[in-house]
């Protein structure tokens, strides 16, 4: 039979947590899903894990080599059977309600909203806070995806004939570009309960980071100057962020490259953007009001 749902959880080395989500996934209180995990060429024994549970609902397929999340989530949406899809990090989980929740607000809602995402619990370091976004038209996400797309998004999957995969040409970024392209015909459903739980690593490769922000910027760069002053202000802060990366490195060349190119994009950042430069270089403790997550 047809699952209602569709789970796609891509792991790469992840054997340390995707236990922890594979279980999140299993104590929902709707049974109606398939969990599909694509291991992304893990060198760790992340496949054995997978392997442990004897659960007819979980399909288990395999890249020979490591390609992204990107090409691992394509890979799980198409072979994925279920009316909806719903994506999980394989290092977050998901409160036992997730799913019966989310179906039952896109179920009521109008047929604009074909996708929804959730408020969340945030766990980073040494504080974990409560976080949700009321926020969802396309201009203001290009600020920022801070839906944590990865483990909240559900829509429907018929979406996909209409929108297509994700863009594997992005190492970074692949999930927020598709919803840019998904707010641009459809309304995006915030559902204000907190469903998931996030573990934020901030450790992540600036190379990456870097790589898939020119791509990012050469792809939506046009489609920004509609809205003038402002296509400065989301590009100015896609460089601060790269730099914020470098900073973490102590590669303080190309972070002060790309301070430059952002101060010469937009020369006013907000103090939240230049926050991640203090935080990161001198390793203070800011406020979070001044963060924007």
């Amino acid at each position: 039979m047809t699952p209602l749902v569709s789970v796609i959880i891509p792991a790469y080395n992840r054997a340390g947590t995707v236990d922890r989500s594979l279980r999140s996934v299993l104590n929902q209180s709707v049974h109606d899903f398939e969990i599909i995990v694509v291991d992304d060429g893990s060198s760790d024994n992340t496949v054995s894990v997978v392997e442990s549970f004897a659960d007819a609902r979980i399909r288990l397929l395999r890249h020979d080599s490591n390609l992204g999340a990107g090409p691992a989530r394509n890979t799980g949406m198409q072979a994925a059977e279920g009316d909806y899809i719903a994506w999980l990090d394989s290092d977050d989980e998901w409160f036992p309600d997730k799913l019966q929740v989310q179906i039952d607000a896109m179920r009521q809602a109008s047929s604009e909203y074909q996708a929804s995402y959730t408020a969340y619990e945030i766990v980073q370091q040494d504080f974990t806070k409560i976080y949700f976004s009321p926020e969802s038209d396309e201009k203001k996400l290009f600020l920022g995806c801070d839906k944590a797309p990865g483990s909240t998004l559900m829509f429907k999957r018929a979406l996909l004939d209409d929108l297509g995969f994700l863009d594997t040409s992005l190492r970074r970024f692949e999930d927020w570009d598709w919803l840019l392209r998904y707010c641009r015909k459809y309304r995006l459903l915030g559902v204000d309960h907190p469903v998931a739980r996030i573990y934020y690593n901030s450790r992540r490769s600036p190379a990456h980071l870097e790589s898939s922000t020119l791509s990012f910027v050469e792809k939506h760069s046009e489609y920004l100057q509609q809205f003038g002053l402002f296509r400065n202000v989301v590009i100015s802060k896609r460089w601060m962020e790269v730099a914020s990366y470098y900073a973490q490195e102590r590669n303080f060349g190309k972070m002060f490259r790309y301070i430059l190119k952002a101060y010469s994009t937009y020369p006013f950042p907000p103090l939240n953007v230049w926050s991640w430069l203090v935080k990161e270089i001198l390793g203070m403790r800011l406020s979070s009001k001044f963060m924007k997550r």
